[in-house]
């Protein structure tokens, strides 16, 4: 999926400033909570003796295996997006559905790094250090209406 990155200039009156603050902080509370969420299924199977057994086996053997482990302690994108649903329901008038899934996806690829080694830890998002969000098409939540020059999330 190729993603687009459109950066604009926002010419809003002090309103308008809070409540983009306001959704974008919950944006943020959602990102480190699902974070929070897979580094908790993480560990639970790293401390498992299952997965201490593991390394023991053959490399094809291992992968499998990781696998299984993966499946048993729900550690996957789709396992996330059922924990985001909650969550975006509760925040509905604020955060849509696919944003959720959106923030839920985000923080599982950080997880990923972390896991495959990529990044030494993963770092949580603090109040006011969260810039973006991204949305799954132009159809709901944040929209951009090119003919107006104008921009829309939720209503």
């Amino acid at each position: 999926m190729a993603n687009y990155v459109l950066t604009l200039a926002l010419k809003t009156e002090l309103w308008q400033e809070h409540i983009l603050e306001k959704r974008l902080n919950i944006a943020r509370m959602i990102y480190n909570s699902c974070l929070s969420e897979i580094l908790k299924r993480h560990r639970k199977m790293i401390n498992s003796s299952e997965y201490k057994e593991i390394s023991n086996l053959d490399k094809k053997e291992q992968s499998k295996r990781y696998k299984e482990l993966d499946k048993k302690y729900l550690i996957s994108k789709f396992e996330l997006n059922k924990y985001v649903k909650p969550m975006t329901q509760k925040f509905k008038k604020n955060i849509g559905s696919q944003m959720g899934q959106e923030l839920a996806e985000r923080a599982f690829a950080t997880y990923e790094k972390f896991k495959y080694g990529k990044a030494k830890k993963v770092y949580f998002k603090s109040y006011g250090n969260f810039y973006s969000v991204r949305e799954k098409g132009n159809i709901t939540g944040l929209r951009f209406f090119k003919e107006d020059c104008c921009i829309s999330w939720l209503g």
